[in-house]
């Protein structure tokens, strides 16, 4: 059991970043009016919050999308599209189905009227059986043992169901959560198969908090804790487990200002670690247990030991996902601020080398007819392609290909010269305290350089259609005016610094 962490961090980096994202988010508007009305992705601008990958293969990830997923077979050089139609929903009602990836290439995602289970790639997707026609709240497989699958769905009483299968089939696991808790999320110790954990909402007293229901024995029984500053307005969220001890779990409040909560005796008790002016999109530990990452829509990327909890700010990035496997941490990024969608970091999340930017995704997957995306997907391709400003990203002589490593993004505290993620030798994340870096910044170190933005000519596109075209453009003018945006406020937060000394 770990020593309770030290106060909270708070960032002072708001006004500049805030400047930014209101600017970023003008012209996110513009392009959207400039589009026809197709290219409104549900009314939601065309983003990630979400990436997987195949146990068995890193070379093979699925992204959840606002318009339906993708998925890479080759590390992330090509990407190909799966339909929201082909899975079984439609984000118009809202839905943002938590997705997984367990044995066998299973990808799961949880839906409003059960499980679906992909097969064959993501061409074939199917309904788990067990679970038709219940809302499935949320899933987690196992780190470790891909056909270990756990979810919790609604009904009566929320409850746990199991499957050992990597999601093929299903039973009802244990007893019922207690009566009148509803349930967020949920996830699975990777140290302790019968260690699960349930965030939620409960009624006491006349008053809904946040709690945290926690079974040591696969669900048989369950104790309830909870969450510091949690209500309904203000939800908390689960956002990890240390792989190696399963009393230490980290849950996040899902609301602005954000914050982050340690437990380190199997959530009956937290502490907060981490506090941002923005929301807590992404969170993730190191596959050995030794480093923590969060990231937040406004101060950006932050590490520190999880021996510590010391966090230091080492990107200007704005995260909406995290994912971190043993090939690096791979974000979820906005395109129109960060340059990318999907990057990865070898470096702590110091630098992102991009891997997906939407202009290139490569269309539809390839499938039979006779399979749900093959029957599907194709006839809705143009729409995405218009939103997206599909362009043809095959390399060309003398043009690198998106996702080679040679334009990385660098806007790390200590990595503004040098070389991006690709360059870097060591691979592993840098592991800093803190100590001597410039006043006002938190946990002590230096302030994020800013760095290079990566190249426009990095995927080497080439432009299609007249739409397609015009929609690249635009595209391409927002990107422009992002990143003079985040240059002014940079140059503005220095003569603020430099005014008060």
């Amino acid at each position: 059991m770990r020593s309770s962490p030290p106060h909270a961090v708070r960032s002072a980096s708001r006004p500049a970043r805030t400047v930014a994202l209101v600017t970023a988010a003008r012209a996110a508007a513009l392009v959207t009016a400039a589009l026809p009305s197709p290219a409104a992705a549900n009314g939601v601008f065309p983003s990630a919050d979400q990436i997987v990958f195949d146990p068995a293969d890193p070379a093979r990830a699925v992204a959840r999308m606002t318009y339906g997923l993708l998925t890479t077979r080759d590390g992330g050089a090509s990407w190909r599209w799966i339909c929201e139609g082909a899975v079984g929903y439609d984000d118009t009602g809202g839905q943002s189905p938590p997705i997984a990836a367990a044995t066998s290439g299973r990808v799961l995602a949880a839906l409003t009227d059960g499980i679906a289970v992909g097969t064959e790639g993501g061409c074939t997707w199917a309904r788990a059986a067990e679970l038709a026609g219940r809302e499935v709240i949320d899933l987690s497989v196992r780190p470790g043992d891909p056909s270990h699958v756990v979810a919790v769905a609604a009904g009566t009483r929320h409850g746990l169901w199991a499957s050992r299968d990597g999601g093929a089939s299903w039973t009802s696991a244990g007893t019922p959560l207690p009566e009148g808790f509803l349930a967020r999320t949920v996830d699975i110790a990777p140290s302790d198969p019968r260690r699960v954990y349930v965030s939620g909402l409960a009624s006491e007293g006349g008053s809904v908090k946040g709690v945290l229901a926690r079974s040591a024995d696969g669900g048989e029984t369950w104790q309830t804790a909870a969450v510091p500053g949690s209500t309904t307005s203000r939800e908390p969220y689960i956002a990890g487990v240390d792989p190696l001890d399963a009393d230490v779990l980290y849950v996040r409040i899902a609301s602005a200002p954000g914050r982050l909560f340690v437990s380190t005796d199997g959530g009956a008790a937290f502490a907060p670690v981490f506090a941002t002016e923005g929301f807590v999109r992404a969170f993730a530990i190191s596959p050995d247990g030794a480093t923590v990452a969060v990231g937040s829509d406004v101060d950006g990327v932050f590490r520190a030991p999880s021996s510590t909890l010391v966090f230091e700010r080492v990107s200007s990035v704005a995260p909406r996902c995290f994912a971190w496997t043993d090939s690096g941490l791979y974000a979820c990024a906005s395109e129109f601020l960060d340059g990318f969608t999907i990057g990865r970091s070898l470096d702590g999340g110091a630098t992102f080398e991009p891997l997906l930017q939407q202009s290139c995704i490569r269309g539809p997957l390839e499938c039979a007819a006779s399979t749900a995306v093959g029957a599907v997907c194709p006839t809705d391709w143009p729409r995405i392609a218009l939103m997206t400003g599909h362009r043809d990203c095959t390399p060309d002589a003398g043009s690198p290909a998106a996702g080679s490593g040679t334009s990385a993004v660098s806007t790390g505290a200590t990595g503004a010269g040098g070389g991006g993620a690709a360059a870097a030798s060591g691979g592993g994340p840098a592991s800093a305290a803190g100590a001597g870096g410039s006043p006002g910044v938190p946990g002590g170190g230096a302030p994020p350089s800013g760095g290079a933005r990566p190249s426009e000519e990095g995927c080497g596109c080439h432009t299609g259609g007249a739409e397609e075209g015009r929609a690249g453009a635009v595209a391409a003018a927002c990107l422009a005016a992002a990143a003079a945006a985040r240059r002014r406020s940079r140059r503005a937060g220095v003569i603020v610094r430099g005014v008060l000394g």
